[in-house]
C-alpha cells in the first residue's frame, strides 16, 4: 500500500514539474492537436474513431457522393501554426474544402511551434458507389443549375428510425448538430411535393416546386435518391 501511494505521489509531482506554456498548455504539448473535427459526420466513418492527439494516423472513408469534405483542427496552444496539405488554417477554424476523386488521398495537417512539428495524416477516401435507394433528410438551401442539371444544396439532418432502418420503422426523430452542406444532381424525373406532412401538393415541375417549397415555415424535407441522384423530394414527417 505504501509503494503504490509512493507512485502515485511521484505521478504527481512530476506532473506538476512540467513546464507550462500558458493556458494550461504543457511542453510536449505546443505542437499537437487538441482536437480534429470534420464536416461529412452523417456519412463519414473514422478509423480510429475518437480522436487522441497522440494519435497522428487515421483513416476516413466518406460516401460515394461526398464532393466538399473540410477539416477543423485546433491546437493546446493558439502560438502554433496548423496547416492543411500546405495551405494555412487559423486553429479552431474551417480548412479549405479538399477536392475529392475516387482515388484514395492523403491530407496532411501539420502543427508546428518553432522548430518543432507534429503532422497527423488522414488517408482520405470514398466508399464504393451502391446502386439503391437510400434516404435522407434536410433543410434545402438552394435549388439551382448547374450546367444542364439541376442540383439541390441542403444541410442534411441526422435520422433515428424507430425501428432498425427505414424499411422496418418509418416513426423517426432527426438531430442537427452542425451545418453540413451537401449538394445533389436532381433526376430529370424526379417527384416534388410541398405543402406540410399532412397536407402536401404535388408539384408540376422543379420550377413549381422552387416557387413554393419555402411557404410553409419550413425547408426540411425527406429526399430519396438513387445512387447519386435525387429520384423525389417531399416534406419530411416523422411518421412517413
Amino acid at each position: 500500500m505504501k509503494r503504490i501511494a509512493a507512485l502515485l505521489l511521484s505521478l504527481i509531482l512530476l506532473a506538476t514539474a512540467l513546464p507550462a506554456l500558458g493556458d494550461g498548455v504543457y511542453a510536449g504539448e505546443n505542437t499537437l492537436l487538441r482536437s480534429l473535427t470534420h464536416n461529412c459526420p452523417n456519412t463519414g466513418i473514422m478509423l480510429p474513431e475518437s480522436f487522441n492527439p497522440y494519435q497522428t494516423t487515421y483513416l476516413l472513408t466518406v460516401a460515394d457522393w461526398v464532393t466538399r469534405p473540410t477539416f477543423t483542427p485546433t491546437a493546446y496552444d493558439p502560438n502554433a501554426v496548423i496547416t492543411v496539405n500546405g495551405q494555412y488554417v487559423r486553429s479552431g477554424q474551417t480548412s479549405q474544402v479538399i477536392s475529392l476523386t475516387d482515388e484514395p488521398q492523403t491530407v496532411t495537417i501539420r502543427v508546428q511551434n518553432g522548430s518543432e512539428s507534429t503532422t497527423y495524416t488522414i488517408f482520405l477516401q470514398r466508399r464504393p458507389s451502391e446502386k439503391r435507394t437510400r434516404v435522407s433528410a434536410g433543410f434545402i438551401s438552394r435549388i439551382y443549375q448547374k450546367g444542364t442539371t439541376m442540383r439541390i444544396d441542403a444541410d442534411l439532418v441526422t435520422l433515428k428510425y424507430a425501428g432498425e432502418d427505414y424499411g422496418s420503422g418509418n416513426y423517426s426523430t432527426y438531430t442537427n448538430a452542425t451545418r453540413d452542406s451537401y449538394d445533389y444532381a436532381v433526376a430529370p424525373n424526379c417527384i416534388f411535393y410541398y405543402g406540410t406532412k399532412a397536407n402536401c401538393y404535388r408539384a408540376n415541375n422543379i420550377n413549381d416546386f422552387m416557387r413554393n417549397y419555402q411557404l410553409y415555415n419550413s425547408t426540411l424535407y425527406t429526399l430519396i435518391y438513387i445512387e447519386d441522384e435525387i429520384v423525389a423530394v417531399f416534406p419530411y414527417g416523422a411518421d412517413y
